[in-house]
């Protein structure tokens, strides 16, 4: 009977670890990526879009690309806070 509690913490503490945990936490990496990537382009692309409506140089392309810059930055750290936080549970 003691033994079969001794596997089952076992299986328990070694369910984070292994082959499949390692690759979703680089799946999650790469999520963190993507969305720093999107950010960035969504704001550059606003940008754009204001500037040939309004006719200006490109102004707002410059600042939506930097306010999507820091975008992307918060939620990509964000994300990754999350999934540090995921593993230290």
């Amino acid at each position: 009977m003691a033994e079969q509690r001794d596997t089952s913490q076992q299986s328990k503490s070694g369910a984070g670890t292994g082959y499949l945990a390692a690759r979703f936490q680089g799946l999650l990496n790469v999520g963190a990526g993507n969305i720093f990537a999107s950010t960035v382009i969504a704001g550059l692309l606003l940008g754009f879009l204001v500037d040939r409506w309004l006719g200006w140089a490109p102004i707002c392309m410059l600042l939506g690309g930097l306010s999507g810059f820091i975008g992307g930055m918060k939620n990509a750290h964000r994300l990754m806070l999350a999934s540090h936080h995921d593993d230290n549970v």
